[in-house]
This record gives structure tokens, C-alpha cells and sequence, in this order.
């Protein structure tokens, strides 16, 4: 019972800790798939729907391009987020989310969705596995993404939905500053009762079938790809996957779109954020650098793996061009890019984030996932079209930064990739010595502190200058 009360599994923990469970997932990916592949998951989402569309509905809309069947790293995500509403003795359906702001998030999964079928994958395939295998692709994707990531993030502050967007909620903190006019809490009403909002209901009701279908067909037939039958004992190794990403995940609030946001925020003053509504504690966040320290952390700990791999001679460095083919870059990755970065923001969280998210029952996630299943409409539905126009010729051939170096600048490929090991390493440290240097805390509290006890200093105790009392209104 000690066990189950420590604080390490009844608290939230750093940015850099969720990072590292997100980085020790893709190894275990890697590895379950032959060395061959990091987490893919986007595809399989798009399997999960054929399965309900095939058995349930009777149509053929997604499963005419993506063979109905089941993905356990997405069963395994969002069993791992579940079990950390269960350690923390608290599920995330108490936050309440005003109509247009579920709106939002739905559009944002429509465009999310769609622009995973463009981009060749996801935030998480692209930034959390293509940046570790050192893909031309995949810093194309994030480097187009990255504007239009802001442009979103401005359009729901001037729709006044600002105060919503933070790494995670926690009710004893929504209690503790709902009154505090520089942190608004949007999402804490305490007359709020979920299992009364029928919009809640309808939403779980879809989200049920959606798992329901494909783990039915799964278990007990072999009818759709991926079942029991299929792989026998693969299963727990993928599952293993998603729960280390599921876990890492939600205890941090942990997502690729704040992480690649955050150093921007270098540049800004809280009151940008906070005459917008965002929170002064989600300025804080993004400007010691928290979320960028966990995703340099999954970065660094997965790319060094790869390094080992690839030069020992016992797996492939993986290509993360996705499903368009076998070169380096297409027209797809620079257009998908902004639909990725506008889809994630809309829905406060990329799409492994959602998954997370799902687990400890948002309402946004919940909202997102129907709007998952209609992004894929448009190009299961004329694929050859928009293969022709986004995946024709591609733009290059060289499918890594090293490799594209040695063959242009000189030098040997082996020792380039070494060199922007060593740059991901910088980064990462870059990352830890701005948040130690900005939040004026010991180094050992801000590795041993998590993101709400960093950014809500105890009274008499200042981290960063405070906020003028004006921008606070």
C-alpha cells in the first residue's frame, strides 16, 4: 500500500521524466518491430475506424485504403493514461468546457487528421521518431508547422479561449487559484456534473464503440488485422509501447505542439499571454523551457538508441517519410505541416497527447475523435488525387541530414550522424540550463519538482519576476 501512495505515482511528474518514459516507449516500439520502425500511429487509428465501419455500419469510407484491424500501442496509450487518473485518484472528466471551445477541438481533429495523410504521419512519427532518426522530412514538417502552430494559438485567445490551455489540470490547483484574476480556471465549475451533459454522454458513447468494435474482433476472431490469433505474445510487447507513452504522457501533460512552442516564448512578455487569457503559470511553463526539456529528453534517449543500432549493424535507421514512398521529401510534408501544428493547438494536445488525454476522460479529446474519423474522408475517398498532387515527384532523394551532408559538404556519414547526436544533446541541455537559470531554483528542485509545483511558488517564495498587477486583469 506504500507502494501505491508514494508520491511518485499519486503526483504529476517533470516535463523531463515524461519525456524519458516517452523516449524508452519508442525503443521498446523499435525493437518489438524488428529495429525496423518507431511508433506509427495514425494508420492504425484509421484501421480501428474500418473495423466499425465494415462490421457496424457497413461501409467501406477508410477501409477501402486501410485494412480493418486493431493497433495495441493506441489500446495500450490510453489504458496508460487511465491508470494515471487511477494512481492520482483522479480522472480529468471534472473539467468543463464551454461549446466552442469542443467545436474547436473537433476542427482540430479534422484537420489533424487530414494532415497526417499529407505529412506521411503524425507530430509524434514525425517529431518524436523522424527527428531522432535524423529525417530531412521530419524537420521540414516541424519547421513549416511552427508558425501556423502560433496563428492557432492566437486564434483561440482572440475567441477568448485562452485560459484553457495548460499542460494538464489538477483539481486541488483549480481549487487554489480559481479566484486568481492572472490564472483563470475556465474549466473549473464546481456545479459541473459530467454524467448530467448529455453532449459528454454522446461523445463517450462514440468513443466506447470506437474501442469496442475492433477489441471485440480482435479478441475473439481473426477477421481484422493485428488480432489475437495474429500475433499471440507480440501483443504485450505493444502494448508495453503504449503504456510507457500513455503513462509518461499524462503524468506531465506532455505534447510535441507546447514543446516546439515553448522557445518562442523566450521572446515574449507574459503579457502577450496574459491580456489574452492564457494563464501567467502556462507563460511560466513555456518560458523556463519545461515542456522543451521532455521532448529533447524522448529525443536525445531514442536517437542515441538508433545511433547504437544502426552502427552496430543490428537494426535500420528508420526512413520517416511515412507511406509516400521511399525518398526523402515531398510537397506533402511542407503543406501537412501547418495542418498538424493548427490540428494539435485546437485540440491542446497532438494526437499521442489526445490519446492521453482520452484516457483521463477530457472532454476535448472526446471531441477530437469524431473529428479524427472525417479527416480521413478526403483522401480515402480520392486518394489518387491527392497522392498525384502531394506525393509526385519527390523534392529530394536524401532521406537524412548526415546523409545529405557527407554527399554535399564531404566527409563520412557515420560521423555526421554522431555530430547532431552531440547538437540534440546541446539542445537538451540548452533547454534545462535556460529553465534552471529563468525559474532561480536549485537544480535538484527543478528535476525533482513537476510543472505546478515549479510555476506556483510557495507564498514568500519567487521563482521569476511576478506579473504587474494590471496585466493580471
Amino acid at each position: 500500500m506504500k507502494v501505491l501512495n508514494s508520491p511518485l505515482l499519486t503526483r504529476q511528474w517533470p516535463f523531463w521524466l515524461g519525456g524519458l518514459f516517452v523516449g524508452l516507449a519508442e525503443i521498446v516500439f523499435y525493437i518489438g518491430t524488428d529495429f525496423e520502425m518507431f511508433i506509427v500511429v495514425t494508420t492504425g487509428f484509421a484501421q480501428m475506424f474500418a473495423v466499425t465501419e465494415e462490421h457496424l455500419l457497413g461501409i467501406d469510407w477508410v477501409g477501402r485504403v486501410y485494412e480493418p484491424g486493431i493497433h495495441w500501442a493506441i489500446i495500450g496509450a490510453v489504458l496508460g493514461a487511465a491508470l494515471v487518473g487511477a494512481a492520482e485518484r483522479e480522472t480529468r472528466s471534472w473539467v468543463h468546457y464551454e461549446w466552442r471551445m469542443l467545436l474547436l477541438s473537433f476542427l482540430g481533429g479534422l484537420l489533424f487528421s487530414f494532415g497526417t495523410r499529407i505529412a506521411g504521419g503524425c507530430t509524434t512519427h514525425h517529431f518524436l521518431g523522424g527527428i531522432p532518426a535524423m529525417s530531412i522530412a521530419s524537420w521540414v514538417v516541424l519547421l513549416a508547422g511552427i508558425p501556423f502552430a502560433f496563428a492557432a494559438f492566437m486564434f483561440a485567445m482572440q475567441l477568448k479561449l485562452g485560459g484553457y490551455f495548460r499542460h494538464q489540470d489538477t483539481l486541488a490547483v483549480a481549487k487554489a487559484h480559481c479566484t486568481d484574476g492572472a490564472n483563470p480556471n475556465p474549466g473549473y465549475d464546481p456545479n459541473y456534473r459530467p454524467w448530467r451533459d448529455p453532449l459528454r454522454l454522446l461523445l463517450m458513447l462514440f468513443l466506447i464503440v470506437f474501442f469496442a468494435v475492433p477489441l471485440y474482433f480482435a479478441i475473439f476472431t481473426y477477421q481484422i488485422d493485428g488480432s489475437l490469433g495474429d500475433l499471440g505474445w507480440n501483443i504485450a510487447w505493444l502494448m508495453l509501447s503504449g503504456l510507457l507513452l500513455g503513462f509518461g504522457i499524462g503524468k506531465c501533460g506532455f505534447g510535441t505542439e507546447c514543446s516546439v512552442m515553448a522557445p518562442e516564448s523566450v521572446f515574449s512578455k507574459a503579457s502577450f499571454y496574459t491580456k489574452r487569457g492564457v494563464p501567467y503559470s502556462t507563460f511560466m511553463m513555456f518560458r523556463s523551457l519545461l515542456p522543451l526539456q521532455g521532448f529533447m529528453v524522448a529525443i536525445v534517449v531514442f536517437n542515441l538508441f538508433l545511433m547504437y543500432a544502426w552502427t552496430t549493424g543490428i537494426g535500420v535507421m528508420p526512413n520517416a517519410v511515412g507511406e509516400a514512398g521511399d525518398a526523402g521529401l515531398y510537397w506533402g510534408h511542407i503543406l501537412g505541416g501547418p495542418l498538424l501544428a493548427i490540428g494539435a493547438v485546437f485540440m491542446i494536445g497532438c494526437e499521442v497527447r489526445t490519446y492521453a488525454r482520452l484516457g483521463l476522460g477530457y472532454a476535448t479529446a472526446l471531441a477530437a475523435l469524431p473529428g479524427f474519423y472525417i479527416g480521413y474522408l478526403p483522401y480515402t475517398l480520392f486518394k489518387d488525387e491527392v497522392d498525384s498532387a502531394v506525393f509526385g515527384e519527390p523534392l529530394t532523394d536524401f532521406i537524412t541530414i548526415p546523409e545529405y551532408l557527407a554527399f554535399n559538404v564531404g566527409g563520412d556519414e557515420v560521423a555526421w550522424a554522431w555530430g547532431y547526436s552531440a547538437v540534440m544533446i546541446l539542445l537538451m541541455l540548452y533547454a534545462f540550463g535556460m529553465g534552471w537559470r529563468f525559474l532561480r531554483v536549485p537544480l535538484r528542485r527543478l528535476l525533482g519538482s513537476n510543472t505546478d509545483q515549479l510555476v506556483f511558488p510557495k507564498p514568500g517564495e519567487v521563482n521569476a519576476p511576478e506579473i504587474e498587477p494590471a496585466r493580471a486583469s
